[in-house]
């Protein structure tokens, strides 16, 4: 990789500056009988036709990138700009229960009922579809971008469309999810439950009874059975609600280093991790960028003082405060390492 850096990073800043931005426009798509509000943001030609769908990360994440709680995150735009800055075109969209979709039409999805991750996975074949669609776009030369729960999402897309006509030429997982969703949500609650320990907030006794409680009820969750009444923690209870349930039962069912390894070895893929992610873990993301070494020369990148967000943290990262603030960098890594990525995807197109 370093030798393609070599070659390809220094021609990139004279072909962005020949670039001349389109205006992005919205548009709307249809999946599962919910209508969903998209942005498409064209890349003026350049990179022959090449487009890339952006997949949002867990909650209410919009097609920016943004959600209630912090309404300036910009991580898809974020993305979307790199993506034109190296000449691709990107269609990012409200997933639903984000932005302006809501929760779908009047009575589809009362108290957020029946939406799960089949539904979500079906919303990003139907953008997939949509994106390919869209003036100037070349069918033969598409990416999928997912961002921390959307690498899942992207991986699953990824799989779905091989060996199909609209099969993508490559993927880039930034910060993705990448262990079952089960072990990931085990591996955080347990530590949350030590921390509160170890801050008096509850005794270890308590943190220990909440722990086998977490890990029967994921059991039983995998197995098909649903959530064994009487958990005593009302946040654990909250979380593993019926509405929940379905999504986290079909989310956990997919390992991300199994469905990266099923991608097979003629397929780039880049993986971006920041230094300081402290949500998704250098570890964590090594399982699927080791899984994708086995088949390939996957491109593992590693962004230096990044976020989650792949913005800029200075000294120790802190996401209550980091992300509060709304003037941070996006890592001008992201978009040099995606202009040379992409570019080597298009000469190996060609």
């Amino acid at each position: 990789m370093a030798v393609v850096l070599a070659a390809i990073a220094a021609p990139g800043a004279s072909a962005a500056a020949n670039h001349r931005p389109v205006a992005p426009y919205d548009v709307t798509f249809t999946s599962s009988g919910d209508t969903l509000p998209a942005t498409f943001l064209p890349a003026g030609g350049r990179n022959h036709g090449a487009a890339a769908l952006i997949i949002s990360g867990s909650g209410p994440t919009d097609r920016n990138g943004d959600d209630p709680q912090y309404p300036h995150l910009d991580t898809n735009l974020n993305f979307a700009k790199a993506l034109a800055s190296a000449g691709v075109s990107s269609l990012r969209y409200d997933k639903l229960g984000s932005g302006t979709a809501g929760l779908g039409g009047p009575g589809h999805h009362p108290g957020g009922a029946g939406i799960d991750f089949d539904l979500y996975a079906q919303e990003a074949l139907d953008a997939y579809r949509t994106m390919a669609s869209q003036p100037g776009v070349d069918p033969h030369r598409l990416v999928i971008v997912g961002h921390s729960e959307g690498g899942l999402f992207a991986l699953w897309l990824a799989n779905q469309l091989k060996g199909t006509p609209l099969a993508p030429r490559a993927v880039i997982l930034a910060a993705p999810l990448s262990e079952r969703y089960l072990d990931l949500l085990d591996t955080q609650l347990t530590e949350a439950y030590q921390q509160a320990a170890a801050a008096g907030a509850i005794t270890a006794a308590a943190a220990a009874h909440y722990i086998r409680q977490m890990r029967d009820a994921f059991a039983s969750i995998r197995a098909g059975h649903g959530v064994p009444p009487g958990l005593d923690d009302p946040s654990l209870a909250a979380m593993l609600s019926p509405v929940n349930v379905a999504f986290l039962e079909q989310a956990d069912k997919y390992d991300p280093a199994e469905l990266a390894r099923s991608l097979g070895g003629d397929f780039p893929v880049l993986v971006l991790r920041g230094t300081k992610d402290v949500q998704v873990t250098g570890p964590e993301v090594a399982r699927v960028a080791d899984a994708l070494r086995q088949d390939r020369d996957a491109w593992d990148v590693s962004v230096p003082d990044a976020d989650h967000l792949f913005k800029i943290v200075t000294g120790v990262p802190n996401p209550a405060v980091d992300y509060a603030n709304p003037n941070r960098e996006f890592a001008p890594e992201v978009g040099v390492m995606v202009r040379v990525f992409i570019g080597a995807m298009v000469e190996r197109a060609d």
